[in-house]
Parts: C-alpha cells; sequence; structure tokens
C-alpha cells in the first residue's frame, strides 16, 4: 500500500460512489430494453434519431428522479473534506446528466474545482476521455492520479488513461476487478489513505 502516498489527485464517480446507489439499473434497463449488463448510454446511441430521444427522456428523469433520494455514501463527505482540506486535487466524473450532478452535489454540500458530466464529454466511460480531460484541466499528471468507483467501466477509464483505480463495492459481489485497491465503502478508502497521505 505504499503506492498510496504518491497519489496527489483524487477523481470520483457520483452514483454508487459519493452516494448511495438509487437508480434501479436493471429495472430501467428493461424498461429502455437494453440487455443486462450493457452500457445504457452505449446503447441508446445505437438507436435512431426519434427512438433515441424517446429513451433518452426515460433516462434523464430517472435520473432526476434520484436526485431526490440522494444520500451520501459512508464515509464519502469525510474523505472528499479529508482530501480537499489537505490541497490534494479533486474532481468529480459522471455519466449522469449535468443538472442532475448540480443538484446532487449541492445536496451533499460538496464542491469540485472540476465536475464532468456526460454533456461534457464526446465518450463516456470506460472511455478514458474524462479522466484525461479532468487531468489536464487540474493539470495533474495521470501517474499521481486515482479514480474511484463503483464500477467497471470507472476502473477501465481510469486504467487506459493510466491512472491507479479503486473500485468501491458498497458490500456486493461485482465480480473480479482489475482495480489497484478494492474497498466496501469511501469509509474504508479513507482509512488506507490516512495512513500513507502526508
Amino acid at each position: 500500500m505504499e503506492w498510496l502516498a504518491g497519489l496527489d489527485t483524487f477523481l470520483f464517480d457520483l452514483d454508487g460512489t459519493l452516494t448511495m446507489p438509487v437508480i434501479d439499473f436493471p429495472a430501467l434497463r428493461r424498461a429502455l430494453n437494453v440487455a443486462p449488463g450493457q452500457s445504457i448510454l452505449h446503447a441508446l446511441d445505437a438507436l435512431p434519431a426519434q427512438e433515441r430521444a424517446a429513451k433518452d427522456e426515460i433516462v434523464r428523469q430517472a435520473e432526476m428522479e434520484a436526485v431526490h433520494k440522494t444520500r451520501p455514501n459512508k464515509g464519502a463527505l469525510e474523505l472528499v473534506r479529508f482530501l480537499q482540506q489537505r490541497g490534494f486535487s479533486t474532481a468529480v466524473i459522471t455519466r449522469n446528466n449535468a443538472k442532475a450532478c448540480k443538484l446532487t452535489l449541492e445536496l451533499l454540500g460538496l464542491e469540485f474545482p472540476v465536475v464532468l458530466a456526460r454533456e461534457h464529454v464526446k465518450r463516456v466511460k470506460p472511455a478514458p476521455d474524462a479522466v484525461l480531460q479532468a487531468l489536464e484541466l487540474l493539470r495533474r499528471p495521470a501517474g499521481s492520479a486515482m479514480m474511484v468507483g463503483d464500477w467497471h467501466d470507472d476502473i477501465s477509464s481510469g486504467r487506459l488513461a493510466g491512472a491507479s483505480t479503486c473500485l468501491v463495492t458498497n458490500g456486493h459481489e461485482i465480480g473480479p476487478s482489475e482495480a489497484d485497491l478494492v474497498v466496501e465503502t469511501p469509509h474504508h478508502l479513507h482509512a488506507h489513505l490516512s495512513l500513507h497521505l502526508a
């Protein structure tokens, strides 16, 4: 775990990472006729424009409804404040829509110098675009950054960008992961970082 001491930048997924998981993605996939395990956004990208617009609205409504159920994940607020108070660079990278993301962060009482929602990037996670863009805006190298998320796509985006990665499982079994670190909640990541960061 000594490698944690070399980190100075932390990029966070939002839903299911900084917040408790709220959206019922299996139900949403059924409503959209998207296969289990398939990326909803990528599936919608392949649809004809009119059908895509209608299904995009279903996704947007689910995201906006989830805002009103926002609860911080265990230890998330303490972790972010711990990092920011010590001067580490932080950002949020989410596939959520920008309005829902903004409202969620306001409800959590968190501010980040860089927040990238799906409207802000050409290719969403698992592509590395958002991670690379966040690092460019923060003026930080990938080698000292960690991408923290609750799904394989978060880990893939971080790895493809050259960053370290941390998977937050929320107590669920989500299969093998290539993440450099696997924790149950942000509270557990905070415990690791407290031991190794100056």
